[in-house]
């Protein structure tokens, strides 16, 4: 008999632990998900969660679309749906997908409730007890958990200003090889990562794909914040280098959550044709199909041109964040800690000395309002005690600078404290 706080006030006893999976001593709750409780109170000023700017679109709009949705055909809207998904937002969805680069048609797709299930069909699909996956490191949170819950064997890879260290990523993959031990898949966010904010190079993006080819495995490519570039140069997605070629090698995620809203639940994923026959099975068993409702609603919304405006307004609204935010870095912490730069997308990565440990500034920063991320949660080996992720697209400028502020004098406090110690 087990003794549980879970979400609730409430103190209760677990009878049933004895009934339990083995696989659910690897399932955790994720922190960002934990925090997003905490961030939802208004006093609070939350770098923690990556909640996309939604007041920035036309509700007007938006409620045109469900009557239409409605009147025109409520019957199918209201429905259940095609396994892949509603076909003609599968339509529009290749021309979303053909703005960056890629050149797919509706039956290289199939529709998920959100990028998470895309996860967790891939690692459903791909990954038995034990099996080697590759990852970024620091990588996404939810996709580490997706992994673990499916009992995988995470091998982190470093990341830098480039992206990915592929030197390191053929390491390991030279040293699975060398025991007989095949990586399932290496599993990389290419546009400004989330957390690091980073983008993969374009040579670490075809080294990359060389790599999954030579060594006969997947990349799973997941794409959420890629229309979101605030500067730089667009590079080509390892989806689109590996279409140039015999277009076996990549499996690609993306969500609307970014480009519409999160409560659409609307992600995607573009594979080879075998691949997704394995997908759809899993879709089946586990949800049946998708929102047709919402998939109907969304497929409005794309046939509306305005929808492109609807991103470049994003991306004022976010650059100008993202702006504040480095600023407020360079003012406050600048000599002291060290930080990533995206070119778009929603995070920056900070670094503090190694003396601290974020998860304890993150408690004193809660007492003054102020949440982030501490790094350890997009780590699967419990690294990045002297990391955070902090998330510039949901605070005012004003709030970004208040909350800089606040954050910045607690590091230095700390560091202070430390070397009076020392």
């Amino acid at each position: 008999m087990v003794l549980t706080f879970f979400m609730s006030k409430k103190i209760t006893f677990d009878y049933w632990k004895h009934l339990y999976s083995s696989r659910m001593e690897g399932m955790v709750s994720s922190e960002i998900r934990d925090l997003l409780s905490l961030s939802a109170r208004p006093e609070i000023i939350s770098f923690a969660g990556g909640l996309p700017e939604v007041r920035a679109l036309n509700y007007q709009k938006l409620e045109r679309y469900i009557k239409r949705s409605l009147k025109t055909d409520g019957d199918i809207s209201l429905q259940y749906g095609d396994s892949t998904g509603y076909y003609p937002l599968r339509t529009k969805l290749i021309d979303v997908m053909a703005i960056e680069g890629i050149e797919v048609d509706e039956e290289d797709l199939v529709v998920t409730t959100g990028g998470q299930q895309a996860l967790d069909l891939l690692a459903k699909t791909f990954i038995d007890q034990g099996d080697a996956v590759i990852t970024e490191a620091p990588s996404y949170t939810g996709a580490l958990n997706a992994f673990k819950a499916y009992e995988a064997r995470i091998i982190g890879i470093p990341v830098e200003e480039k992206g990915i260290d592929t030197r390191k990523a053929e390491e390991a993959l030279k040293d699975l090889a060398a025991r007989k031990i095949q990586a399932k898949f290496i599993y990389v966010v290419s546009n400004f990562s989330n957390p690091s904010g980073f983008t993969i190079s374009l040579d670490r993006r075809e080294k990359l794909l060389g790599l999954a080819k030579k060594h006969n495995t997947i990349i799973i490519e997941d794409n959420p914040y890629g229309m979101l570039r605030y500067g730089g140069k667009a590079l080509p997605t390892i989806k689109e280098l590996d279409i140039r070629g015999d277009n076996r090698n990549v499996i690609y995620i993306s969500t609307l959550s970014k480009m519409l809203a999160p409560a659409f639940r609307i992600g995607w994923i573009a594979a080879p044709h075998p691949v997704l026959e394995k997908l759809t099975l899993g879709v089946q068993s586990a949800v049946l199909c998708g929102s047709t409702f919402s998939q109907r609603i969304a497929f409005e919304y794309f046939s509306d041109p305005a929808w492109k405006e609807n991103i470049r307004e994003f991306i004022k609204i976010y650059k100008k964040r993202r702006d504040t935010m480095l600023a407020s870095l360079e003012e406050n912490l600048s000599g002291i800690a060290e930080w990533s730069k995206p070119e778009g997308g929603f995070f920056i990565w900070l670094r503090v000395p190694e003396c601290l440990n974020m998860k304890e500034v993150l408690a004193d920063a809660v007492r003054k309002k102020v949440a982030f991320v501490p790094g350890t949660g997009f780590y699967a080996d419990g690294r990045g005690t002297d990391a955070a992720r902090l998330a510039f697209c949901t605070e005012t400028r004003e709030n970004i600078q208040k909350g800089m502020k606040i954050l910045s004098k607690i590091i230095k406090d700390r560091i202070k404290l430390y070397k009076s110690f020392s």
